[in-house]
């Protein structure tokens, strides 16, 4: 059984009806978290607009329901308009138990197979210090970035990492996910390492992950081929 995990950004009026879209198609566990844009604070403060307000919905899934879901959030919700949202699939390697695998999937009757992935997209995630999205975004915007989304989080063990390493981390954190194409990925999180990296005031850190599928991002301005799934 191939499963992924699903994470959708979308603006805040819009998250119910993704989550109604997605029990209507028997997902059940669904987590919700609050997000922003990353649209930069001059450009904001030029057009006389506040920050964006998203949600960032997660869920796991087997192949079936993504399909489902990706279809619906093109056909119902119109994700593939700009501005609409950003639907990605991440596959998922191991489950951390029966009784966790049962949880997330609600399906008792589940036959493990080996998956097969290729993959040409991946999501990076950036863990950085409070109050410097608007720099690690504008050195990943430098290496070929389009936008990104920003989640509020709360570090541990920060304490001990000060003591340890001898510098003063920040508990408090954000998350920045950025979509793009695997060929950008090392120059974009190069980049975010070089200007923001551990030692700077934003102290960043990154990793990726492969997206096996996307919807409502243009790469490189380019027109996303529809999925050929139904």
């Amino acid at each position: 059984m191939e499963l992924y995990l699903l994470l959708i950004v979308t603006d805040r009026k819009l998250a119910q009806d993704y989550k109604t879209m997605m029990r209507r198609n028997g997902i059940t566990r669904i987590f919700s978290l609050n997000a922003y844009g990353t649209a930069s604070k001059d450009l904001l403060s030029i057009l006389g607009l506040e920050p964006s307000e998203k949600t960032l919905l997660i869920t796991a899934v087997d192949r079936a329901k993504m399909t489902k879901v990706f279809r619906d959030a093109k056909q119902k919700l119109y994700i593939d308009i700009p501005g609409t949202g950003i639907i990605s699939a991440i596959p998922i390697r191991s489950i951390g138990g029966t009784k966790t695998l049962d949880y997330l999937t609600s399906d008792k009757n589940i036959h493990k197979t080996l998956p097969k992935y290729k993959f040409d997209k991946e999501m990076i995630f950036v863990v950085l210090n409070s109050g410097y999205s608007d720099e690690v975004m504008d050195a990943a915007r430098a290496a070929g970035a389009g936008g990104g989304t920003i989640i509020e989080a709360k570090g541990t063990g920060a304490k001990f990492a000060e003591k340890f390493l001898g510098m003063t981390i920040a508990e408090d954190k954000q998350i920045l996910l950025i979509a793009t194409r695997i060929e950008k990925r090392d120059a974009i999180m190069s980049a975010v390492m070089e200007r923001c990296g551990p030692g700077t005031e934003a102290g960043a850190v990154a990793f990726s992950l492969p997206v096996s599928q996307i919807s409502g991002l243009r790469l490189d301005n380019e027109q996303e081929s529809e999925d050929k799934e139904k």
